[in-house]
Order: structure tokens, then C-alpha cells, then sequence
């Protein structure tokens, strides 16, 4: 069985009034430990209700969340714990910073873990460092922070956690290429150090070509997709018929392909294209 199921997840707002909707019906997906799964949609697919399910902040009307074969609402007083093994960082996280030191707002979490002061030193610290910043940082006030550095120290409160499974949603938005970049390498790091499954929101499609290992398609709130990346983009019309695009170098490929250029569907990103690319100019194919 997989480390996270969801069962035919079904959310109802309003539920039994003249309002009711479901912001997601009857949705189904997997994700094993070390994988990260994307998740894309237009605004209004329901991705955002989706992902607050997976650690008890919203409970379903119907369908099952699974970590580790246990349903989590099995229990609900248990429903606690799985705030801890799941971690979610929301989009622009660094507006939920709300501590005096950039360390107690990455203790906090630790803190109610009920972990003692030793441990808590030893992951604030082992944190800081992860997302790249060093120990000088810890007793400033993270409102005198840049942008960039905010977004850090309060994805570090949520990795301090330890968390089985991590969510971001949106983890990229507005940052510079720099800034994205880090938190790519971040994110990767986290996962491939703890084996930790990974699910990211995103409607940047370069971030989900270069970082996913599967792409879950939200549409109306139900599942159109489920699939790698590369048979995912290689559906360009129906995404496009939904409100969503591929990567932009897809998008070059497939203008280049129209001129006649043998590239394949399954590139999604710039490196597979250059490889391509090489592979057709030095086997002498035509590439101007």
C-alpha cells in the first residue's frame, strides 16, 4: 500500500442548505515516501481544499485519508498527531511569521511537539541550516528580513517538524529565478534526506516539469490526470481545454516539430531539449 491514500475524497461547503457545492468529489491519488506528486488546476479546481484535508485541518464528508495504511480520522482525538507528520507550508508563508526571533518562531512547532529544550535546539539549528541560512540569523526579528529570507525561515518552522509528508502550496510564487531556485534545492533536499513524501500545489509548470515525479490535474474539483510529467504535457489540448498550459519549452518543441524537427513529446524540460537538440546535430538532422 502506498505511504498516503486518498479514497474518494468528497468536501461539500454548506452542506445541507440551498449553497451546498462540492469544492472535491470523489477524488483519488497516491504518493509513496521520497515521491513528490504536483498538483495543478485553474483557481476554483479545488486543489487548496484538497491539500488541507491530508493533515485534519478540514475533515471530508466522504472518502478516506490513509498514512501508513491508518485512516487519520479513525480517531479524531488522534487527529493532532497527524498536524505534526503532515506538514503544510502555505502560500507566501512568510506572512504567518509572528514570533520576536527568527528562533522561536521555528521552536514553535518543536514546542508543541512537547520535545525538550535540547531537541528543540538541535532542530532549529539543524534547520536553519538546511534552508541556508546560518546561526547569526537566529536572533533576529524575522520581520527585518528580506522577502526572500522570510519565505525561508517560516518553510525551516514547518521543516523543524520533522514531517513524514510535506505540502507546499505555491512555494515559488513571487520569487526572483534566484529565490525560486533555492527553494527547488530546499524542497529536494528535505525529501531526499528524510524520504519524505512530498505533494506541491503549483501553477508554475516549469517547477512541476523539473520537480515532479507524478501531476495530479484538478478540474471542477474532480481528478482529470493522474500521471508522470512527461504524459501529462504530452496531453497539451486537453489541458488547454481545462485552462492550462504546458511547459513553455513544450511549447517550443511542438512549434519546432510543425517545422518538421524530429523532437519527441516527452520533453517537458530545457535540458531534455538541448539533449535532443544535440543528439539531432550531431547525427547531422536539421535543427535551423
Amino acid at each position: 500500500m502506498a505511504f498516503l491514500r486518498v479514497e474518494n475524497l468528497t468536501h461539500t461547503y454548506n452542506e445541507k442548505t440551498a449553497y451546498a457545492k462540492d469544492a472535491v468529489s470523489g477524488v483519488s491519488f497516491s504518493a509513496e515516501k521520497g515521491e513528490i506528486i504536483g498538483i495543478i488546476g485553474h483557481t476554483g479546481s479545488g486543489k487548496s481544499t484538497l491539500i488541507e484535508h491530508l493533515n485534519g485541518l478540514l475533515k471530508p464528508n466522504d472518502g478516506q485519508i490513509f498514512i501508513d495504511d491508518v485512516d487519520i480520522w479513525q480517531n479524531p482525538k488522534d487527529i493532532k498527531k497527524y498536524r505534526f507528520r503532515v506538514g503544510l507550508v502555505f502560500q507566501y508563508p512568510e506572512y504567518q511569521l509572528f514570533d520576536e526571533t527568527v528562533y522561536d518562531d521555528i521552536a514553535f512547532g518543536p514546542k508543541n511537539m512537547g520535545l525538550n529544550a535540547e531537541e528543540i535546539d538541535i532542530r532549529v539549528k539543524e534547520t536553519i541550516k538546511r534552508v541556508g541560512l546560518d546561526f547569526s540569523y537566529l536572533e533576529k526579528s524575522p520581520f527585518d528580513l528580506s522577502g526572500g529570507e522570510k519565505r525561508r525561515v517560516a518553510i525551516a518552522g514547518v521543516l523543524a517538524m520533522n514531517p513524514e509528508i510535506i505540502v507546499f502550496d505555491e512555494p515559488t510564487a513571487g520569487l526572483d529565478p534566484s529565490g525560486r531556485q533555492m527553494v527547488i534545492d530546499i524542497i529536494k533536499n528535505y525529501r531526499d534526506t528524510y524520504n519524505a513524501a512530498v505533494i506541491i500545489v503549483s501553477h508554475s509548470m516549469e517547477d512541476m516539469a523539473v520537480l515532479a515525479d507524478k501531476i495530479l490535474v484538478m478540474n471542477s474539483g474532480k481528478v482529470a490526470m493522474f500521471d508522470t510529467p512527461q504524459n501529462v504535457f504530452s496531453r497539451n489540448e486537453e489541458l488547454k481545454q481545462i485552462g492550462l498550459s504546458v511547459p513553455a519549452v513544450t511549447k517550443v518543441c511542438e512549434i519546432l516539430r510543425e517545422k518538421g524537427i524530429d523532437l519527441p513529446k516527452s520533453i517537458i524540460t530545457v535540458s531534455d531539449a538541448v539533449q535532443h537538440l544535440l543528439k539531432l546535430k550531431q547525427g547531422g538532422g536539421t535543427v535551423d
